[in-house]
């Protein structure tokens, strides 16, 4: 790993609400001290700490801190736990640990051990560090722009147990830096490609767009936001504003002007007859239109996230949080509620599969 190109991406790339958590959590960990309430007295560091009480700027703490290159080992560990802007899941089987490590002892990957606080990361190969019940997977790429200035890029790909999902994160680069439409899509693709040539993985995609439908449907605890709906090769983008709880824009209005408009509609059994064919209609547009993006409030959290099917033209979906990414809780919300209505799908559609042929 070039150290230069490290320091360099955590100053000028990292946004500041991720420095100040990455900040947060060495000065929680007794590797930095920043005595706020500095009166001259000198401090007692017993632990041989980095001590940037006197330094002014977020950015000067950072630059006296990497004056310690254990410090960037800090910032290694920081990315396997920090949230990252976009994520995709895949199913999995044929998980196999004793290919894993023998990754590892081979040196195809490099192995994480926070203990020795050694930078490790390398640009030519993954790095694995092993978390309870999750693998996790650092692919770390080192990418220039056109004016000579490199930074390190990393994706994360995360082998989680408890669900049997492969999970593969990562944020947005600047076009500088990605110099193609298809950057995410093909670093996606050659993360897979990994797992099924080094660790006979066999990944399998899963259908979130049934998942979706399935949430509009039957889910009260979430609000659509908006969404992007094609019909008849026409698309629509339509979205909601912040204080419409519960309401799918264009359709959820309509639907509250014919409950609004009872008296009317039950006037005789002409108006009664439109008013159930306009049900039908809406009915109809929700079912047989498809609905490529959808962007998604979880109530009682407040996080929002997006979802693009067939993300590029691939067989998968694409996720996007919104909002400042603070706290892997962020993540992990999104996962379980959305394992939650994978699972309640995957029950209805077996209460309601037809059984199979007796007595033939």
């Amino acid at each position: 790993m070039e150290k230069d190109v490290f320091k360099n991406t955590i100053l000028e790339i990292y946004p500041s609400y991720v420095k100040k958590a990455i900040f947060k959590q060495a000065v929680k960990d007794g590797f930095v001290i920043d005595n706020k309430k500095h009166n001259g007295q000198l401090t007692l560091n017993l632990n041989n700490s980095v001590d940037v009480t006197d330094d002014k700027t977020l950015d000067d703490k950072f630059r006296h801190m990497f004056e310690q290159d254990h410090m960037l080992a800090v910032v290694e560990e920081y990315e396997y736990a920090k949230p990252y802007r976009h994520f995709c899941y895949f199913g999995y089987k044929n998980l196999c640990i004793a290919e894993i490590k023998d990754l590892a002892k081979s040196g195809e990957v490099q192995v994480f051990d926070k203990k020795t606080k050694f930078v490790v990361d390398d640009f030519n190969k993954p790095t694995i560090s092993i978390l309870e019940d999750k693998i996790f997977f650092k692919f770390s790429y080192k990418l220039n722009n056109n004016i000579g200035k490199s930074i390190k890029y990393v994706i994360l790909a995360v082998i989680d147990k408890e669900y049997e999902l492969l999970e593969i994160r990562f944020d947005r680069i600047g076009i500088a830096y990605k110099n193609s439409n298809t950057f995410y899509k093909d670093k996606i693709q050659d993360i897979l490609n990994f797992f099924r040539g080094k660790t006979g993985l066999q990944i399998e995609n899963i259908d979130f767009k049934a998942v979706v439908e399935y949430m509009m449907s039957e889910e009260k605890d979430i609000t659509f936001m908006a969404q992007r709906m094609t019909r008849k090769g026409m698309t629509a983008y339509l979205e909601a504003y912040e204080d419409e709880a519960g309401i799918i824009p264009i359709l959820g209005e309509l639907e509250s002007f014919i409950a609004e408009q009872n008296d009317l509609f039950d006037k005789n059994a002409d108006t009664r007859l439109l008013r159930e064919k306009l049900k039908a209609f809406i009915m109809e547009i929700e079912v047989k239109s498809d609905i490529p993006m959808v962007k998604i409030r979880m109530e009682q959290s407040g996080i929002k996230f997006g979802i693009t099917h067939n993300y590029k033209g691939t067989d998968y979906s694409l996720f996007m949080l919104y909002g400042e990414l603070v706290g892997e809780e962020l993540m992990s919300s999104v996962k379980e509620y959305l394992i939650q209505c994978y699972k309640k799908l995957n029950t209805a559609i077996s209460i309601n599969a037809l059984p199979a042929e007796e007595n033939k």
